[in-house]
């Protein structure tokens, strides 16, 4: 990654401590990530047009700590000078319409969003199973389990799968995925404009390849080895996930077949697709991704790769694998994976 994408946080002391850190992922898009009590460190992206802000998650909407006196995303956006983006904000004075797009309902995802409700933003979910979030959100989006408030919020636009988005009539070049597993509502987009593909929490790796010197202790990783993994709730579906992944593993061999016709001058330096995550990963290879992702799965399924260890987690046993050499981790409830062992046997 090129340098100038990764400047430090503002060091103006006249500016508000603020539990954000931004980076730059591409020319039209922003990573926020909010540096919350939970530990989470979500990866919120920011894609801005003339007239809209496109916001894939809104993260905790809790710091980390108390001397951090900016914590809402949205008075991040429209207040405060990024330095990935020359120091100006990234919607001054509330200019520009949000539109919020959700790919999964746990509440790392959604805690940030009734900052927005004032302003009456386009809210987008998949449309795979409706009631996932329409029935029992608490219990759903893990707030219920935390023992916090679940926020109150109206779908605006259920998406459909391979869908184009359009509003107001505007056409955003941006196509949705329906990609069910870690939740039934997991939602993946594609960006047509610069080949990035946003995935939320489907896989991500183990560890960060650019380490976030403003996180805690500067680690390649600021999560622990469990919180790491590519995690499946008891609600998840380890079957509906092998699908997801044999799916986005035909769109983007495709995708970067497209590519490589367009781009055959260019030899080795034509572009391909790129993948961004929910969690640690940032402008991975997709193709590469996705596959080495899906290897592991059928390995832990087959048996081949032991489990590491075992434990209680909501009242159920869950198992973790860490394959040595492997990028990823896995934590999931025995029963999703007996399942899945018992399907694809």
């Amino acid at each position: 990654m090129a340098s100038d994408l990764w400047p430090q946080r503002s060091k103006d002391r006249s500016l508000p401590a603020t539990s954000f850190i931004d980076r730059r992922v591409n020319s039209s898009t922003f990573l926020i990530i909010e540096d919350d009590s939970y530990g989470e460190c979500p990866h919120i992206y920011v894609k801005t047009y003339p007239d809209h802000l496109l916001i894939t998650d809104t993260g905790c909407n809790t710091p980390r700590l108390r001397r951090f006196s900016l914590t809402s995303l949205r008075q991040y956006l429209e207040t405060y000078p990024l330095p990935s983006n020359n120091n100006q904000c990234l919607n001054p004075s509330s200019r520009k319409k949000y539109i919020i797009l959700c790919t999964h309902c746990h509440y790392d995802h959604i805690l940030g969003i009734p900052s927005f409700l004032p302003t009456q933003p386009h809210i987008i979910a998949s449309n795979f199973q409706p009631s996932f979030i329409l029935s029992d959100l608490p219990t759903h989006s893990l707030c219920k389990s935390l023992g916090i408030p679940t926020p109150e919020y109206d779908i605006t636009h259920w998406a459909r799968h391979l869908e184009y988005l359009t509003l107001d009539d505007t056409r955003f070049r941006i196509q949705f995925l329906h990609i069910p597993g870690h939740t039934p509502d997991s939602l993946a987009w594609y960006d047509i404009d610069e080949r990035t593909l946003y995935v939320g929490d489907a896989f991500y790796e183990r560890e960060r390849r650019v380490p976030i010197p403003e996180l805690p202790g500067d680690e390649s990783s600021s999560l622990g080895p469990l919180q790491s993994a590519i995690i499946f709730p008891e609600e998840g579906n380890w079957i509906h996930f092998m699908s997801s992944l044999d799916l986005l593993e035909s769109f983007v061999r495709h995708k970067n077949a497209e590519l490589r016709r367009q781009y055959a001058d260019l030899g080795d330096s034509m572009p391909r697709v790129r993948v961004c995550c929910g969690h640690l990963t940032l402008n991975a290879d997709a193709q590469e991704m996705v596959t080495q992702g899906r290897s592991l799965f059928k390995r832990i399924i087959r048996g081949d790769v032991p489990v590491s260890r075992s434990l209680m987690k909501r009242g159920s046993l869950h198992d973790f694998w860490l394959e040595e050499g492997s990028g990823f981790s896995v934590l999931a409830p025995r029963r999703l994976y007996e399942e899945a062992r018992e399907h694809f046997r």
